[in-house]
């Protein structure tokens, strides 16, 4: 009788150590929160657009810089109305000339490199990165 009491009391004490290192565990995850906000605690980041919504954004923001990451062939044949040609070496190259604050919509030929030129700005403070999703070849509108 006595060892059954033995280990009734040593289940009780494991399940209470259990009970316990779970209350401790809720009550680290529950204080590790943080008041800092999205921009203290992780990098800028671009927000991907759809073509209607880059045509919105134009429409809106008179002061916008857009940037056609293509080689100059390419841009040379056809663009976005107010575009800057700009490769990613050059745009790399020329980011302390811009202004952190300003908006900029990228976009190349895909989503690949305007993606890596997106995300190296974002990486630098760059602010306000819209890439037009799909490239110039899912833009319905105007080209010059």
């Amino acid at each position: 009788m006595l060892k059954i009491l033995v280990f009734k009391k040593r289940t009780l004490y494991i399940a209470l150590a259990i009970f316990i290192i779970l209350i401790i565990g809720i009550l680290v995850l529950v204080m590790s929160g943080s008041d800092e906000t999205f921009s203290e605690t992780m990098k800028y980041a671009y927000k991907t657009i759809s073509a209607e919504q880059a045509k919105v954004l134009l429409d809106k923001n008179s002061d916008i810089t857009v940037f056609d990451i293509r080689d100059e062939e390419e841009y040379i044949k056809s663009h976005l109305p107010s575009a800057t040609q700009l490769t990613y070496k050059e745009l790399k190259k020329k980011l302390d000339y811009y202004d952190k604050d300003s908006i900029y919509m990228i976009y190349g030929k895909d989503d690949k490199k305007s993606a890596k030129a997106a995300e190296m700005m974002a990486n630098n403070g760059f602010s306000k990165i819209y890439m037009l999703n799909g490239g110039i070849e899912k833009w319905p509108y105007e080209l010059e």
